[in-house]
């Protein structure tokens, strides 16, 4: 059985190091407004038409969308492999859908004519959102990540309509709800390195594991870029409610509903690229130095003068041998022999615990002259 010493020796031998992988954050963000409030205009005319009391709404829609993708990228300088990881649950997918509307309200009744003036602007604006695991590539349970919603009716407007003549009052309500179906699915991340050394590495599954050959840099730098495609077609539903009274006649316009499909986005988008550091791995130890100036080899026990090499061994002077032994301060006092244990230095040492057991025998150099002190 090895001892602890040899094991923990084993342990730090170059060849069975734990593998070296370095990681750097990878979270992906995309804001795009797909349409802007100033792009897209709606105007619904006057209506009913040829009706007494009509109504006419100019709207004014736009649509965004954010997706934060958090994760992290993880190189395996052994491998020489990229391997991608989202964070479970933390990526978003957000479509922001904003209206702002004017309106226009006109009535003829028994030869009294009369038009508003533009009631507003007033604005509605709902967020969808929904989470998921990144990076949304093939095989990702998540994908593709699909919103289906229709929210609840909500009133935005609320006025009175007051005319500046006295025959006529009334009030204005318009409740606004949103029909959004949109999609999210990304098709692969790609890794590119610069000049001299260009590659390119697609990766389209989740989780998978790519070559990618590292350069001289320290660190070792690549682009990482996310590309995925997107689908969005948001509609608002407008329900308009008109109640006037016009020389005590009671006038309405209601049970409309005006939808007001938002330009519809399907394509694809790249996500900026994000610069991806990893930091080269320090070199294993040189085998063949501990790291001080032992260089393995026995210490010499003796000079070619039969003098001991070691400073702190006593050297036997044979006109003193029949001096009592108490008098050499490197006698042994039970055997009358002065010896020096010749210990190996610390690797040879667990060279020798990593053998099988087997008795060992001190290495000692002993007087000539100090058996005889003794009978």
């Amino acid at each position: 059985m090895l001892r602890p010493l040899a094991l923990a020796a084993l342990a730090l031998s170059p060849a069975l190091a734990r593998a070296e992988v370095a990681e750097h954050a990878f979270t992906p963000v995309h804001l795009q407004q797909l349409v802007g409030l100033e792009d897209f205009t709606y105007d619904t005319d006057w209506l009913p038409m040829n009706a007494p009391l009509q109504l006419r709404l100019v709207a004014h829609a736009g649509n965004s969308v954010g997706i934060t993708m958090p994760g992290r990228a993880a190189y395996d300088w052994d491998a020489g492999t990229i391997q991608y990881l989202g964070d479970p649950a933390a990526g978003t997918f957000d479509v922001d859908v904003g209206l702002s509307l004017d309106a226009k309200i006109r009535f003829d009744v028994l030869g009294q004519q009369w038009e508003s003036d533009i009631l507003g602007p007033y604005d509605y604006a709902v967020i969808t959102a929904t989470t998921y695991t990144p990076y949304l590539l093939f095989e990702n349970p998540d994908r593709p990540l699909e919103i289906s919603d229709q929210t609840d009716p909500v009133t935005f407007v609320s006025v009175p309509v007051v005319p500046d003549i006295l025959i006529a009052s009334g009030n204005l309500d318009i409740d606004a709800y949103l029909i959004i179906d949109a999609s999210l699915a990304c098709v692969q991340i790609e890794a590119s390195t610069p000049a001299p050394n260009e590659q390119l590495i697609t990766t389209t599954i989740e989780h998978q594991i790519k070559p990618l050959i590292p350069t001289d840099a320290d660190p070792f730098v690549a682009l990482a870029t996310l590309v995925c495609s997107l689908k969005t077609e948001p509609t608002i539903v407008l329900k308009p409610t008109l109640v006037m009274s016009i020389f005590n006649q009671e006038f309405e316009v209601a049970n409309i509903e005006l939808p007001i499909k938002v330009p519809a986005f399907d394509d694809t988008i790249r996500f900026d690229p994000i610069a991806l550091s990893f930091p080269r791995p320090a070199p294993p130890p040189d085998s063949a130095s501990d790291g001080d100036s032992n260089t393995g080899d026995l210490p010499t026990t003796g000079g070619d003068d039969g003098s001991s090499s070691d400073p702190g061994t006593t050297t036997s002077d044979p006109a003193s041998s029949s001096s009592d032994p108490t008098d050499d301060p490197g006698a042994d006092d039970d055997d009358g022999c002065s010896c020096t244990s010749a210990t190996p230095p610390p690797l040879a040492l667990l060279l020798l615990l990593a053998l099988p057991r087997r008795r060992r025998h001190t290495l000692a150099s002993c007087s000539a002259g100090s058996s005889s002190s003794r009978p």
